[in-house]
């Protein structure tokens, strides 16, 4: 399988059940969700790659 085609259907998988999962009843915050795992620019996927946000700051000097 070639790793556009995976990537694909893995962020697929991944944005139904992330809406699912959390079937959210107040249609704004649905929206809400929805947006951000579709967006291309600002959501959660960039290209193939999952784009996380980890809680490290930048050590400062040594």
């Amino acid at each position: 399988m070639k790793p556009t085609l995976a990537a694909a259907q893995l962020r697929g998988s991944l944005t139904q059940y992330l809406t699912t999962t959390y079937a959210l009843a107040d249609e704004d915050t649905r929206l809400a969700l929805e947006r951000f795992l579709g967006d291309p620019e600002t959501g959660i996927f960039r290209g193939p790659y999952l784009r996380i946000r980890t809680p490290f700051h930048p050590a400062g000097d040594a």
